[in-house]
């Protein structure tokens, strides 16, 4: 998959955000790095196309005040593929107020398998966030009686994009729904505005 990596600076606070989702009762805060998945993808990018994806959401982003500003928590659905079949698990954590250019995979359209929507900082996998991913606070949350502290204003303007894996640990070809394992490859920084 591709995925927006922020700065490490701006990771801390999701982290610790994580570290509240964990301690509220929600097992699955530490399932997911805190990186923002764009889309998936059939193959990983190359160093050259990674680099020119960076230099165009740098001059995107530019147009658009210069920064990425996380808001309210919502989930996203992230459809995986394993051996052991489909899964669809979704990610929980504050969405970016960003939008990508409609032309923004035209250069990669052949590796995109599909674009994520709404674009969310990884902060938690949600095993099961009844109706879909539109909720601010999903009812699995809600059900669970999970208090969310209030987030941290999170805004930051260095961050790279890259390659990442994905993987659901399964146990017995089942998958419990919050165990993972990730690896993000080399970062690609967007150029110094």
């Amino acid at each position: 998959m591709l995925a927006l990596v922020p700065h490490r600076d701006s990771r801390l606070p999701l982290r610790a955000w994580s570290s509240s989702l964990f301690e509220s009762g929600l097992p699955g805060a530490w399932s997911f790095p805190w990186v923002s998945p764009l889309a998936l993808l059939n193959r990983p990018l190359s160093s050259e196309e990674l680099k020119n994806l960076a230099r165009a959401l740098r001059e995107h982003v530019n147009l658009c005040g210069g920064k990425f500003i996380a808001g309210t928590p919502t989930a996203t659905t992230l459809p995986l593929l394993t051996n052991g079949g489909s899964h669809e698990t979704h990610i929980f954590g504050p969405v970016l107020q960003a939008e990508l250019p409609g032309n923004f995979f035209d250069k990669i359209s052949e590796a995109i398998i599909s674009r994520l929507s709404p674009l969310v900082l990884g902060s938690a996998i949600l095993s099961n966030p009844s109706h879909g991913s539109s909720l601010s606070v999903p009812l699995c949350l809600c059900e669970k009686k999970i208090q969310i502290k209030s987030l941290p204003e999170i805004s930051f303007r260095a961050a790279a994009l890259a390659n990442m894996s994905f993987r659901p640990l399964l146990l017995n070809g089942e998958w419990d729904g919050v165990s993972s394992e990730w690896k993000i490859g080399k970062l690609h920084w967007l150029p110094k505005s």
